[in-house]
């Protein structure tokens, strides 16, 4: 059983959860309960630093997908913040860098975390003549 710590701050209106040790299937539960809870609590805008994680299996990457989905359907975002190498690795092979919003560090995170995209079909219709 491996160990998983999660914290949880504000930053303006966007949730950050700082994620240290390894994310597998004994434990992502636990960052799906705290990510969603923040995301209630603080608004639908999250951060994740991942700064501190070391590993990260296909549970984890279930449990993002599951988070950013859950953002999205709120009017937020998930946005991935520093990375280590291994779950980057992980990551793109898999294509999820074409998901998420993936940043170097937590302030360029909350940064684009503030930049909640608009929905699709607004952002493509075709002006409206006045």
């Amino acid at each position: 059983m491996s160990d998983l710590d999660l914290s949880t701050t504000s930053e303006g209106s966007c949730a950050v959860v700082r994620v240290d040790g390894e994310i597998d299937l004994d434990n992502a539960s636990d960052l799906s309960e705290v990510a969603l809870a923040a995301m209630q609590e603080i608004g639908p805008s999250l951060v994740l630093d991942l700064s501190g994680v070391t590993f990260m299996d296909s549970t984890g990457l279930k449990v993002l997908l599951a988070v950013h989905k859950r953002a999205e359907l709120a009017g937020g975002r998930l946005v991935l913040a520093g990375p280590t190498r291994s779950v980057n690795r992980v990551v793109t092979i898999t294509g999820f860098d074409q998901t998420f919003a993936v940043r170097d560090t937590v302030e360029d995170a909350l940064a684009a975390c503030a930049e909640v995209p608009r929905p699709a079909d607004s952002a493509d219709a075709p002006p409206t003549p006045v």
